[in-house]
């Protein structure tokens, strides 16, 4: 790992009162389809939806699952094949989640972190989500669902952390 290899990210869900947002540390050898599975936990979102990453400098490019039987993945980029730092170093990058409800993310790299200061701080997993605002959204409706939680997020990331490489 580099000196300075954890990102701190804030990802804001847009279009929402009261402002919704977590703060959340993550290895910068993170792929867009492991960041996905982040932000799903994240927001208490189902994984029932397709979705789709685009940088915010340049909304032409597009990263998600690629499907050959699918219309939409024909000029998509494979984000299973693709790191989120290179563009996330650029600016934000905008996750959306559900084409038809559009559920609207914008992820901001805010600093670098490194190893020291990441043990330092007695942090004991990556990811790990460090604060929150807002409450979950219930998929099919928009309404407010439970409220912010570090400890069970953190918790749920501790689950599939010690499988991190074999389910991605």
């Amino acid at each position: 790992m580099t000196e300075s290899s954890i990102m701190q990210l804030k990802v804001t869900l847009k279009n929402v009162k009261p402002d919704t947002w977590r703060r959340v540390l993550v290895p910068t050898s993170i792929r867009y389809d492991q960041l996905h599975a982040i932000i799903q936990v994240l927001f208490g979102w189902t994984n029932s939806h397709l979705h789709s990453f685009s940088p915010v400098d340049d909304p032409a490019i597009e990263y998600g699952i690629v499907m050959q039987d699918l219309d939409i993945s024909d000029e998509m980029l494979n984000e299973n094949e693709n790191f989120a730092y290179p563009d996330l170093e650029k600016g934000m990058v905008t996750y959306v989640y559900d084409f038809g409800a559009s559920w609207t993310h914008q992820i901001e790299l805010e600093k670098m972190i490194t190893m020291k200061a990441f043990l330092q701080a007695k942090h004991h997993q990556l990811p790990v989500v460090l604060s929150g605002r807002g409450p979950e959204r219930i998929e099919a409706t928009g309404d407010r669902g439970s409220a912010f939680n570090a400890e069970k997020i953190n918790g749920l990331f501790g689950e599939f952390a010690g499988s991190w490489d074999e389910a991605y």
